[in-house]
């Protein structure tokens, strides 16, 4: 079959993951339309709209099933002249993914939650905290290609400690969902390095190949410490060997237990306020640091395989 992904943001790059993934399992044909170019949110591209206008509406009529994320619905002109309603009546099958807070979804589509959660489009939802938010769509997970080279660990010399890649800057009590808690998180990580004449790097806004090229090559990934939720961002730690700091709640914990097929939470499970000990122990004992980061690839390559979630979602 012929699958055709539409996004309006990059959305950290997972729906050109999730392509890359589908066309390597080789049993359906995928292609991601992106609106533009990100410039320095750049996380890779299949086709562009804005300059490749006419194969896109080529890929679009030719698709058996178009994949929207998150924006986008069947009434939207984004792509114009592309008409999802008219594909719609024409016999194209419809599905939505959802990667972030329903909140902020309406907000930037400019209806209220009620009305995004009212459209009758057949849903997705990764598996983090929105899931939570989103109670008709199918939970699913994110995939990271943990055999590619830069998703594996680094050999050799590292040339930061701590690692960290805030999507917004918002601070830990300004929104309940979207925020990574950026001002305070920093604030803990540059005491620690301080106290330990260590280096930490805070990445924002920069493309996806230089933000994993400065993870792999760092000692420790800070993820998320205030929502109880993982990002992708801490997968790719994970997948990279590095011991990942973020707070999962037992809901999230439980969702992550379900797919991976196991209790075990690969993640150094803390909050904000209990992470400044946790980096200190961390930079004070580096052999431990690397086994746990070695635990945490193990997991990745035993529990949380892009084939295996890939073939799962296929079967769906």
């Amino acid at each position: 079959m012929k699958i055709v992904h539409f996004s309006i943001t990059p959305l950290a790059g997972a729906p050109l993951r999730l392509v890359n993934a589908t066309n390597a399992s080789g049993r359906h044909e995928a292609r991601l339309i992106d609106l533009r170019h990100y410039g320095a949110e750049d996380f890779g591209h299949d086709v562009v709209f804005s300059r490749e206008g006419d194969p896109a509406i080529e890929l679009a009529n030719q698709a058996d099933i178009i994949h929207l994320h998150n924006y986008l619905h069947y009434d939207s002109e984004q792509f114009s002249p592309i008409d999802f309603r008219a594909l719609k009546q024409k016999g194209k099958l419809f599905i939505r993914q959802f990667h972030s807070d329903p909140d902020l979804v309406a907000r930037i589509m400019g209806v209220t939650s009620i009305e995004l959660l009212a459209q009758k489009i057949p849903g997705l939802v990764v598996a983090q905290f929105q899931e939570r938010k989103y109670p008709d769509a199918m939970v699913v997970p994110n995939l990271i290609p943990e055999n590619d080279p830069v998703y594996m660990p680094m050999k050799g010399k590292t040339a930061f400690d701590i690692f960290f890649s805030p999507t917004v800057t918002t601070g830990a009590w300004d929104s309940r969902w979207n925020t990574k808690g950026m001002p305070e998180t920093e604030k803990i990580i540059a005491d620690a390095c301080a106290k330990h004449r260590a280096r930490y790097k805070l990445v924002h806004k920069t493309p996806l190949e230089k933000a994993l090229g400065i993870k792999r090559s760092s000692r420790i990934v800070v993820d998320e410490m205030i929502t109880g939720s993982y990002h992708l961002t801490g997968l790719e730690g994970l997948s990279q060997g590095k011991p990942v700091l973020s707070y999962i709640d037992d809901r999230a914990r439980w969702v992550m237990s379900h797919f991976s097929g196991t209790g075990v939470c690969p993640f150094i499970n803390v909050r904000l306020e209990d992470a400044f000990a946790v980096l200190d122990y961390l930079l004070s004992h580096p052999d431990d640091a690397h086994d746990i980061g070695m635990e945490a690839r193990s997991f990745v390559e035993e529990r949380w395989r892009s084939e295996e979630h890939t073939s799962e979602l296929q079967s769906h």
